[in-house]
């Protein structure tokens, strides 16, 4: 063998050292890239989340996901806990709540808890309590709760709308340039107290006003205010000495100027719009003249007011948050068995097209989980934080004594008895004046009776609605069904075999199993989940501000954030391809979003990323303000960021009438009927490399600022992503999502603005408004609305130029805070 002369063995010992040298180097910027990626290592914030679900499925089918839950209140040994944002009785949730009634009549020491959000459930109080009083053992076994009851400040709102100043509360005896300060120093008796003794010193007609509020009433609201201060309101309208004289035409219409006035202070941004609208028309008509009575309602609207710290009464946070909702969907039984993710308890959730359920079918995603021990002391414990959250959640008991409904019940009785006994001649103020002095006169009485007869007919409808499901959808295998009952598609006691074949047309896979999976629970809750704060008092959180997502409860968005970094991170240290995929019905994301696709875009910081969405479109969503403030995002940031125009970045949309044509081909009725509920897309997933993100959570500004939600990140599932992906090639293949990139690709804000103009057209014509004989008289208020919408597009063109200014976010965003109750 020839040997390497020494100089040959010298220049070969350069080359090891060299190698090694770049070795290193490498190795060392390989560690660098692993610092900069935030989920290299577990943070503490999660650290704490993480368990095993030693069996799992994501669920994609309706029917099989309703299957499962069922499954999982059979089979609970000792307990469930239930939290939804929507548990409306109908057929399905008729069969949910007939299988707990089960549940607790086989066993006198079963429990349930169920949690559900105040403003969506609030309406149907008295069907929960019927509920409650379901007692097969003659104890109570279910308990229900209501999230985001009244603070000390709506308490103090309530109030004010409803005190008169001629009343025997304060002892003013006639409307006075006084009243509304006599009203101020009346409202310090709530100062320093707590909120089950501020409940206690309520008026009646406050009770009522709540009530009213919650259910959306808009007689309740009326009546509790007439109460109050009716004298004064007419006495604005009829005192010529103290007002500029009108006709009896305009007295009508300055009638209704109060209920609008609090509408375009308090209601959410459509509200508000609406009201401002009908409030400019009736300036336009009757200009100075307006002008004595909205002064004069100062005396009843506490907004120009100031609380004894110089602050404005109603510029709190209690108030601009007073629609926060519980968003959470979760079954937990016994701490082992679990199933979170998009679905409500609706029909919409739980089953297929058919002619029981006709607005929507919501296309969705949950995953069904057994969990090791740690995950059932992590499930457990995060709920009864929120059970026990007293500031914010309410029971039944507190509900009557802050809202009774049952004065709901007796204004209706009202309402009805002075359609028979008040003159007809009367006008529409006179009428309403009959009508409050016939409930005065009822007040005397008792709502006892009320209450009981409306619970009862709450127990009618759900034997109807629960005959219904098991007549109507159970039994029934036409549409492409074969199977008649739930345990045929899912059954743990055997295997979690699906004994039918089943097809949900939209693409193939039903389910997809995991095992052994690491996981970690995500939750937005209202208070702050930092390590410091564990198991100490908690004050509630309003809002968030980047950088500060853990103190102010948002935990999920610190984990998407965390998890847009951790993919470009891995991206450049690997040198290969990352793809992070957005799989939401309500795409309108957050300003922190925003600034993390556009660095994804960047070609000099990721350039081996890239980003697909999958949304709804305008004519398949149910929330069309979402889209067209996304569309607008997604505009701006293709305008500034060329990367966006690559095929780095693919934008896709649900299409309207491939949907349509499923429905028409698949789910026709017995008696030919195809107009039965639609397809929208519902689901919250998020996909980063490997990762998975599924749960509660939108990709936009309420699930950021103001809702709770909950959901499971899965760190390196490659096998799952890969096999959720094949969901969206087949849903490419049928040509049920399109590319879509042609709906945001403008070269300007006005370019968009004749596409938006087109689709708000489309819109119009698809609800026939045109034709409606209830709008012939509305269209010049549908038309400022139009136009009001169109200039709150525009602000959030001008507030992302602002946005992409900025090279760090900090603090509050004037963005999320703009569009946090769209």
């Amino acid at each position: 063998m020839q040997q390497s002369s020494p100089s040959t063995r010298k220049t070969s010992n350069y080359s090891i050292v060299i190698v090694l040298f770049l070795a290193f180097t490498l190795l060392s910027c390989s560690q660098k890239l692993l610092l900069n990626s935030p989920l290299a290592t577990t943070p503490d914030y999660l650290a704490h989340n993480k368990f095993v679900a030693e069996k799992a499925f994501v669920l994609k089918d309706n029917d099989l996901a309703f299957a499962s839950k069922i499954d999982i209140i059979k089979n609970a040994k000792k307990e469930l806990r239930l939290i939804y944002y929507i548990y409306d009785l109908d057929e399905t949730t008729a069969f949910m709540t007939h299988a707990l009634l089960e549940k607790i009549k086989a066993d006198k020491d079963f429990k349930v808890k169920l949690l559900v959000d105040y403003q969506w459930n609030y309406k149907n109080l008295d069907f929960f309590r019927w509920m409650e009083n379901q007692q097969p053992n003659g104890i109570q076994q279910i308990e229900v709760r209501f999230y985001n009851r009244p603070a000390v400040s709506i308490i103090k709102f309530a109030e004010f709308m409803t005190i008169g100043c001629a009343g025997d509360k304060i002892g003013v005896q006639e409307t006075t340039p006084n009243c509304a300060a006599e009203k101020t120093n009346y409202l310090k008796k709530y100062d320093g107290l707590l909120l089950n003794e501020a409940e206690a010193e309520m008026s009646l007609e406050a009770k009522i006003f709540l009530a009213g509020f919650y259910s959306k009433d808009p007689n309740g609201l009326l009546f509790a205010t007439q109460l109050g201060y009716a004298r004064e309101l007419q006495n604005m309208t009829e005192n010529t000495a103290a007002t500029p004289t009108i006709t009896e035409s305009e007295k009508d219409n300055l009638k209704k100027v109060m209920k609008l006035y609090w509408t375009a202070k308090t209601g959410n941004n459509a509200q508000k719009i609406q009201a401002q609208i009908q409030l400019s028309i009736i300036g336009l008509f009757y200009g100075d003249q307006l002008k004595p009575f909205l002064n004069g309602l100062e005396t009843i609207l506490p907004f120009s007011l100031k609380n004894m710290d110089g602050s404005a009464m109603m510029a709190n946070n209690e108030m601009d948050y007073v629609t926060d909702y519980s968003h959470h969907k979760l079954i937990l039984a016994d701490k082992e068995v679990a199933q979170l993710g998009g679905r409500n308890c609706a029909n919409a959730y739980h089953m297929h097209p058919n002619d029981l359920e006709k607005k929507y079918i919501f296309m969705d995603t949950d995953v069904y989980m057994h969990l090791d021990s740690i995950g059932g002391d992590i499930l457990q414990k995060s709920y009864d934080e929120l059970w026990n959250y007293t500031q914010m959640v309410a029971t039944t008991t507190d509900i009557e004594k802050h809202a009774p409904i049952g004065y709901l019940y007796l204004i209706n009785k009202a309402t009805k008895m002075a359609e028979a006994a008040c003159p007809k001649n009367l006008n529409d103020l006179e009428k309403q004046g009959c009508a409050l002095q016939i409930f005065v006169q009822l007040l005397n009485s008792s709502t006892e009776a009320l209450v009981t007869e409306k619970q009862k007919e709450w127990g009618t409808k759900y034997e109807a609605f629960l005959q219904s499901y098991q007549n109507n959808y159970l039994s029934k295998t036409i549409n492409a069904k074969r199977w008649t009952s739930l345990d045929m598609l899912f059954d743990s006691n055997n295997g979690y075999v699906q004994n039918t074949a089943f097809s949900n047309t939209l693409h193939s896979v039903n389910d997809i199993p995991i095992a052994n999976q690491e996981m970690f629970y995500v939750q937005n809750v209202p208070f702050n989940l930092s390590i410091l704060k564990r198991g100490k008092l908690k004050n509630r959180k309003f809002g968030s501000e980047y950088g500060k997502e853990i103190e102010h409860g948002k935990m999920i968005h610190k984990v998407w954030e965390d998890a847009f970094n951790d993919a470009c991170a891995k991206s450049n240290l690997t040198n290969k391809p990352v793809e992070i995929i957005i799989h939401q019905g309500y795409f309108s994301p957050t300003e922190g979003v925003v600034h993390e696709m556009n660095k994804l875009m960047n070609k000099n910081s990721c350039p081996n990323v890239t980003l697909k969405i999958y949304t709804n479109s305008i004519g398949t969503t149910d929330l069309t303000p979402i889209n067209f403030i996304g569309r607008r995002q997604m505009q701006y940031l293709l305008q500034k960021n060329k990367e966006f125009d690559t095929d780095r970045f693919q934008y896709f949309e649900y299409d309207k009438e491939r949907l349509t044509q499923e429905v028409a081909d698949n789910f026709s009725t017995e008696n030919g009927v195809k107009e039965v509920g639609s397809f929208s897309l519902h689901t919250k997933v998020m996909i980063f490399g490997d990762d998975i993100y599924i749960g509660s959570a939108n990709a936009e500004f309420r699930s950021y600022m103001m809702d709770t939600n909950n959901g499971v990140f899965i760190k390196d599932a490659p096998e799952l992503v890969a096999a959720y992906k094949k969901l969206f090639a087949e849903l490419e293949a049928k040509h049920i999502v399109v590319e879509a990139k042609h709906s945001i690709k403008f070269d300007n804000a006005a370019q968009l603005r004749i596409q938006e103009e087109k689709d708000v057209a489309a819109l119009l014509d698809r609800y026939a408004i045109n034709e409606r004989e209830s709008m012939a008289n509305r269209k010049a208020e549908l038309e400022f609305f139009i136009r009001q919408f169109y200039a709150t597009l525009d602000q959030v063109t001008a507030e992302m130029k602002k946005s992409l200014k900025k090279k760090k976010l900090k603090g509050p965003s004037k963005l999320d805070e703009l569009l946090k109750v769209f």
